[in-house]
């Protein structure tokens, strides 16, 4: 919020004043966009170092995992009792997993509404497009206006000149 006394200031300053600001707002947003490549490029090296690192580890793992599951599946008597072969790492073997398969959405969609299931999310969102565009036909929308307003803007040159 403006006060009284801001504006009072801001009415004060000499276009040169303004000039000198923006110069300043100018070098801090170059200063700035300048950090944020560096670190970008940092963080970027470091992920390409650490995927060159990885990778093998994760190929190596993927392989012996398949070879496991391999095992397990191969071998189901040897996992009824205990399901789970417990070892000083941890423990492999089956476990029971549910998960819900819908293989006819449609079919699902008409049996919840015959049935009074309530299972269907309804979504509601406005289209601005087709608001403006009505508001632009000259019809009355309670509760929406279409607003025009002034923006203060300033764009930062590429390259400034030497200071």
């Amino acid at each position: 919020m403006t006060l009284l006394s801001d504006e009072l200031n801001y009415r004060a300053m000499t276009v040169e004043q303004a000039d000198q600001l923006f110069r300043g707002i100018a070098l801090l947003s170059i200063r700035l966009n300048r950090l944020k490549s560096e670190y970008e490029k940092r963080i970027a090296d470091l992920k390409t170092a650490a995927d060159l690192e990885t990778a093998p580890l994760e190929e190596e793992l993927k392989d012996k995992t398949a070879i496991l599951n391999g095992y397990i599946r191969a071998n189901p008597e040897r996992f009824r009792k205990p399901r789970q072969h417990l070892t000083g790492y941890g423990k492999y073997g089956f476990r029971t997993v549910s998960r819900l398969e819908i293989r006819d959405e449609d079919a699902v969609k008409a049996a919840v509404k015959q049935l009074d299931i309530p299972a269907l999310l309804v979504i509601e969102r406005l289209d601005k497009k087709a608001l403006e565009k009505a508001l632009a036909e000259g019809r009355e929308i309670p509760g929406c206006a279409f607003l025009r307003e002034e923006s203060v803007c300033f764009t930062v040159a590429k390259a400034l000149p030497d200071d």
